[in-house]
């Protein structure tokens, strides 16, 4: 998966079903995606937290995208959060969390605060996946579904598990795509996103995994997480 900026919950249950976990860190970034970007719900509805990046990160791999630090960002986001959830019954331990993490050092590359971020949760969630960078394996160029399968042969997987919606890429020329050819069963995370305690008004799914952290904690939001997990899907099941 590529690292994106404080992912949902269904991303951390992606890693927690998993035996190792992939940060696809050296493929092309795109503009205004989940790279950068997530949401979180607010009384005045869906707000974005958004990182600011230099200009020419059009052109770069997601792990040679630089942050631009000289905007106030990190000061707005945790304003934004503070006074968003200083009535969540978890404000205290899990702001003071997010805080650490953006304060303790500047960012200047985007996936380094990104996978840090997820590293950050995983860790507080005692996930214990084996974790790893595509950017670190010896990886040929096969395109996009190419590299998938040399990963999993570099890493002797017989197993690739992937979101439902990268069906579309892989799938676009065959049922199962060119995983078969290389024996290696294609599968897809099922996950029902699962409600949790929420302010303002009717429940609000796809938010970014801190909406579930302040009003849950970190002791309860991974039994919230694993609750959503369905049996894994095949190409013909979807």
């Amino acid at each position: 998966m590529q690292p994106t900026f404080i992912p949902w919950v269904g991303y951390f249950d992606l890693i927690d079903t998993a035996d190792k976990f992939i940060f696809y860190d050296d493929v092309q970034f795109t503009k205004q995606s989940w790279q950068c970007r997530n949401r979180i719900k607010t009384a005045n509805g869906i707000t974005w937290l958004t990182v600011p990046l230099k200009k020419h990160a059009l052109a770069e791999r997601i792990n040679q995208v630089e942050i631009n630090n000289s905007r106030p960002w990190i000061s707005k986001l945790l304003k934004t959060l503070f006074y968003n959830y200083q009535k969540a019954p978890f404000f205290k331990e899990v702001y003071s969390f997010i805080e650490e993490i953006f304060r303790h050092r500047e960012y200047l590359l985007l996936s380094e605060l990104t996978i840090e971020i997820i590293l950050a949760v995983v860790s507080k969630l005692e996930i214990k996946t084996d974790v790893q960078l595509s950017s670190s394996l010896a990886t040929l160029d096969g395109g996009r579904n190419g590299n998938l399968v040399n990963i999993c042969q570099e890493l002797k997987c017989s197993n690739y598990l992937s979101p439902k919606g990268s069906s579309v890429y892989i799938e676009s020329e065959k049922s199962g795509g060119i995983f078969a050819e290389h024996d290696i069963n294609l599968q897809y995370q099922n996950y029902t996103h699962p409600e949790y305690t929420q302010n303002y008004g009717v429940f609000e799914p796809y938010m970014s995994v801190i909406d579930l952290l302040f009003y849950e904690g970190f002791q309860r939001s991974m039994d919230i997480i694993r609750s959503g997990r369905g049996t894994n899907l095949t190409s013909a099941q979807l």
